[in-house]
């Protein structure tokens, strides 16, 4: 799951990370974002990974090269989004169809 370090303060440090929600809200995409490389459940530790190479399963099929992008839910997407008002931000490349580079982007954009 994707996850964003919120810039306020929060009982939980970690939320996963919403393209739809407004700023400073909790899973707010636009700070810095991790995502997780060991399970957990709510305020209970987590391990992030915030820059590198992560293979998963539940990853959507992912192609050589081309851009990853945030999603709501903590997911990740191979599609831009196009909602009216969702944030944009490529949170990594494809390096085979289940492998990551993650590298957040710090550049973000609202559709409109």
């Amino acid at each position: 799951d994707l996850h964003s370090f919120p810039t306020r303060r929060s009982s939980d440090l970690w939320e996963l990370v919403d393209i739809s929600v407004a700023a400073a809200a909790t899973g707010d995409a636009r700070g810095v974002l991790g995502i997780a490389v060991s399970t957990s459940s709510d305020g209970n530790p987590i391990t992030v990974l915030l820059f590198g190479i992560i293979r998963s399963t539940s990853f959507p099929t992912l192609t050589i090269g081309a851009p990853v992008y945030a999603s709501t839910a903590g997911d990740v997407v191979v599609t831009q989004p196009t909602t009216t008002d969702y944030v944009i931000r490529i949170v990594g490349f494809g390096m085979t169809a289940g492998e990551m580079f993650f590298f957040p982007d710090n550049d973000y954009t609202t559709h409109v």
